[in-house]
């Protein structure tokens, strides 16, 4: 991204001289700040740098959150007067939804591809059955299995219990979520694979934890390996939200695994279940009768007026 200069009477002279704001010889003197001034920055300016990662949407609403915060201390420092990057809308995926959701179809073909007791393996299940964004699943590890009792049978049982980074600095509460789940048989006999001694379940080649981009990367690579280029990380999460809310999980169930903090989450999920559930209900409803208004021949005997006919005996 280029670096812009506070230098009003330049960009005065570069819109002038019909000089493009976002491309300018560089500053021998002060190249990490730049030779662009940054008065002259614009909305279409910000959208053309929001555009040239198009191909990412995630990526390229950063750019605009960045150029946006930037400009907002800026103002706030009487530098400027405007934030170009006000009201510029957020890119979203062809369908509108974000991120892919992963069929079951597609977790078959991942499955295939990464055998069990693999990192790839261990990372899908983590995803899958604990519904932990990038951030938290690069840092889940063994300190975060408690034992639990369960009031009804009184048998201890293994519990997650984890802080989720996300929602550390909620501006709405004054404590962070804590997200608390039963630990899944299916995700525990995963986890048996993971070496002992490491402060993560998840580790790279070297035996160190990821970063949170690093295990979004490296996910990636695992996707294309099992010829999913569609799929990602956060796509497995909204798989297990889907199967969670039409296997009937209800708002608050919902609320309490994934640590959202309204309803408006949630209530996505539901709704995209409660319509499959209807239609897959109402199917034959769109099966119609092709036999439905064609004349049935009388039988022989009797006669229009439904009356049998009775031959007299010779």
């Amino acid at each position: 991204m280029p670096a812009f200069r506070c230098d009003e009477t330049a960009a005065d002279e570069q819109l002038l001289a019909g000089i493009h704001p976002l491309s300018g010889p560089v500053n021998p003197d002060f190249s990490t700040k730049g030779s662009l001034p940054f008065a002259a920055m614009k909305r279409a300016h910000v959208k053309e740098l929001r555009d040239t990662r198009s191909d990412a949407p995630g990526a390229a609403n950063n750019i605009t959150k960045a150029i946006s915060a930037m400009f907002a201390w800026a103002k706030d420092a009487e530098l400027v007067e405007v934030n170009p990057a006000n009201g510029i809308k957020r890119l979203t995926s062809g369908n509108g939804e974000g991120f892919h959701t992963w069929e079951v179809s597609e977790i078959v073909q991942y499955e295939k591809r990464h055998a069990r007791g693999t990192m790839a393996r261990m990372a899908l299940a983590i995803f899958m059955f604990t519904g932990l964004r990038l951030s938290d699943a690069a840092i889940f590890g063994r300190q975060h299995i408690t034992q639990v009792r369960n009031k009804d049978t009184g048998t201890w049982e293994k519990w997650i219990r984890i802080k989720p980074g996300k929602t550390d600095k909620s501006k709405v509460r004054k404590e962070a979520i804590v997200v608390e789940l039963p630990l899944l048989p299916e995700l525990e006999d995963e986890l048996s694979f993971a070496p002992a001694g490491n402060l993560t379940f998840l580790v790279t080649e070297y035996g160190r934890p990821f970063s949170e981009n690093g295990l979004g990367n490296k996910m990636r690579q695992w996707c294309d390996e099992a010829g999913l280029p569609g799929c990602s990380a956060h796509g497995v999460r909204k798989a297990g939200a889907t199967v969670a809310a039409e296997n009937g999980a209800t708002h608050e169930q919902l609320k309490a695994i994934y640590g959202w903090t309204t309803y408006q989450q949630p209530d996505h999920y539901i709704r995209k279940a409660r319509r499959r559930v209807v239609a897959q209900s109402a199917r034959t409803l769109l099966v119609f009768d092709r036999n439905e208004n064609e004349n049935v021949p009388l039988l022989e005997g009797v006669d229009e007026s439904g009356t049998k006919k009775y031959k007299k005996p010779n």
